[in-house]
């Protein structure tokens, strides 16, 4: 499968990713144990946010 758009996931165990236009490609995983998300969900959003900023 080509990996052709970003994708945003949310959830305990889901990775966002985001294809740059020049086909760079970069992952942000969010932890997959259910209490422990719920814990570091803010610092989880924030990684989020900087990787789909635009920069």
């Amino acid at each position: 499968m080509e990996e052709k758009q970003t994708i945003v996931a949310l959830g305990a165990g889901s990775i966002t990713k985001r294809v740059f236009s020049d086909g760079r490609i970069e992952r942000c995983d969010n932890v997959k144990d259910v209490a422990l998300y719920i814990e570091k969900i803010d610092e989880m959003i924030e990684r989020k946010k900087d990787l789909l900023a635009d920069s």
